[in-house]
């Protein structure tokens, strides 16, 4: 059985932080608002196929927006783009989030304030 993008980004991000000397622990079972628990960290994890140069939005459930709220020093998002055989890695704190990004809490979308802002986040994050 083929393993989803949500199952390859999940493992993508567990050897994220395996490499950077961690401890990762899968939660996402949980219902705790994020899938990995690392150190301080509650990283919500996302997966996309497509060019997220172009992809202006990503979804969050109301338990993610809700632990983004009351956590965002610890909160983080980690999306997985991938490309064929490649794959990389945007790692957005939430305090920065909250900031740069609108959420939504009756779409539970998150949507750049505006293009620009997209594309200067995404060439910080290089």
């Amino acid at each position: 059985m083929a393993k989803t993008i949500e199952q390859k980004a999940m493992e993508t991000v567990i050897a994220y932080e395996i490499a950077e000397g961690q401890n990762p622990v899968n939660v996402s079972k949980k219902g705790v608002g994020y899938d990995i628990k690392s150190g301080n960290r509650m990283i919500e994890v996302k997966g996309v196929s497509e060019n997220w140069k172009t992809y202006t939005w990503q979804s969050l459930y109301p338990s993610e927006v809700k632990c983004l709220g009351k956590n965002a020093k610890n909160f983080f998002l980690y999306i997985v783009k991938f490309d064929g055989d490649k794959s990389s890695l945007y790692v957005i704190p939430g305090d920065r989030l909250k900031k740069e990004f609108r959420y939504k809490v009756a779409a539970y979308a998150l949507t750049p304030i505006s293009r620009k802002k997209l594309k200067q986040f995404l060439q910080t994050q290089k």
